[in-house]
């Protein structure tokens, strides 16, 4: 028996809630910001773009790659921890380190991190959405 064990379903609701989370908290770092901007019309269109590279070429078929993985797990309870794999953990610890050092470091300016927070926040937070979905999907399977 494992110890944290939970259906495997309820890994899509975890790592919705993760993504989420960390979407809202990259667009909450993000906002001021984007609240202090000269240009609020061209920092929101670099805002969209952003989210649209992010959740279109990126974040969307991480969502899809990790459902997979869980869906395709033999056992029915798995450890509450496995929502992601080993390389996921690695790259959101990169991710972090690097955001957190742009921005102590002032290694971007205030307008890039106007644009890019929010754009990538919304796009973390919209693909939360989608492993919700899908758990929502799989309950009703």
């Amino acid at each position: 028996m494992i110890l944290f064990a939970v259906k495997k379903q309820y890994l899509l609701l975890i790592a919705g809630c993760v993504w989420m989370f960390a979407g809202f908290m990259v667009m909450k770092t993000g906002y001021p910001f984007l609240k202090k901007s000269t240009s609020l019309g061209l920092i929101l269109l670099g805002a969209a773009i952003i989210f649209l590279i992010f959740y279109l070429k990126i974040f969307s078929k991480l969502v899809k790659k990790h459902e997979t993985r869980i869906r395709d797990y033999e056992e029915d309870r798995v450890a509450f921890w496995r929502f992601f794999d080993k390389k996921q953990y690695i790259i959101i610890a990169i991710m972090m380190s690097g955001g957190i050092l742009m921005r102590s470091y002032h290694i971007v300016p205030d307008w890039f991190i106007a644009f890019f927070y929010p754009g990538l926040g919304f796009a973390l937070f919209s693909c939360g959405t989608r492993f919700v979905a899908r758990y929502i999907e799989f309950e009703w399977e």
